[in-house]
C-alpha cells in the first residue's frame, strides 16, 4: 500500500462522519417534503402558516431562511424577498425590498413618484419609497398582502403567480419611466407631462385641518 493510498484512506475515514451527517439531513428533508406532498388540504390546515410558507417556497425551488425578526427571507429570480406571516389569520405580507433605487438629485424622481402612484392604482402589488440613511438615494420597495391557505388551491402555483406579479410591476414602472424620458428629450420646452393616478382624486381630498375642526 503506497503512502498516497494510505493518505486517501485516512482522509476518507475523517470525512465519513460529515458525509453521513449530510446524507442524513438530506434524507430527513426529503421525507419531510414527501410528507407534505402527500397531505390533503385538511391536513395542511393543521400546519402553521410559517411552516406552510417555507414548505411551499422549497417546492418552487427557493431556499428560505428565518431572520432575526422572524421573517422568512429568500431569493426569487435573483431578487430579495421576505415574508411576514400571521399564523392565526392565515395572512402573509410579501415584501420585495430595494428592488431599485434613484438619486434624490435625479430630475426623473418627480416623474417616478407619479408613475408609481399610477401603477399602484391597478396593481395587486403596492410600491412605496424610502430614503436611505444618508438621504442621498430613494429606494423602491414593493409589497403584497394576501391570504395563504390550502383552500386557495395549488399553493405552489399560487405563490409563484404572486411573486411573478412583482416583476410585472417592476416592468410597468420602468417602461412608463422610459416613455416619459423619451417624451421629455424630444420636447424639453413643453409643459411637464402629468401622470394621472391618485392625483385624479386630489380635488375631492379633505384637508386634515378641516377634519380637526369638524371634530371640535
Amino acid at each position: 500500500m503506497t503512502d498516497l493510498t494510505i493518505l486517501i484512506a485516512v482522509i476518507a475515514l475523517a470525512l465519513w462522519p460529515l458525509a453521513f451527517l449530510v446524507l442524513r439531513i438530506r434524507h430527513e428533508r426529503k421525507k419531510r417534503r414527501d410528507r407534505l406532498d402527500r397531505m390533503t388540504k385538511e391536513d395542511l390546515e393543521d400546519i402553521g402558516t410559517e411552516e406552510l410558507v417555507i414548505a411551499v417556497l422549497k417546492k418552487i425551488g427557493c431556499q428560505p431562511e428565518t431572520n432575526e425578526e422572524g421573517h422568512i427571507v429568500f431569493k426569487y429570480q435573483g431578487d430579495d424577498f421576505y415574508i411576514a406571516v400571521e399564523d392565526e389569520a392565515r395572512f402573509i405580507m410579501i415584501w420585495n425590498p430595494w428592488w431599485a433605487s434613484i438619486s434624490v438629485d435625479n430630475p426623473a424622481l418627480p416623474y417616478l413618484k407619479e408613475i408609481v402612484n399610477l401603477v399602484n392604482v391597478d396593481s395587486l402589488v403596492t410600491t412605496v419609497f424610502t430614503a436611505d440613511e444618508d438621504e442621498k438615494n430613494v429606494g423602491l420597495h414593493s409589497k403584497c398582502h394576501t391570504v395563504f391557505t390550502p383552500k386557495e388551491g395549488q399553493l405552489d402555483e399560487y405563490l409563484k403567480a404572486m411573486l411573478d406579479h412583482f416583476f410585472v410591476t417592476h416592468d410597468a414602472i420602468k417602461q412608463n419611466l422610459q416613455q416619459l424620458g423619451s417624451a421629455a428629450s424630444e420636447s424639453v420646452n413643453k409643459e411637464r407631462t402629468k401622470v394621472k393616478g391618485f392625483a385624479a382624486y386630489k380635488e375631492n381630498s379633505t384637508p386634515l385641518s378641516s377634519v380637526e375642526e369638524e371634530k371640535k
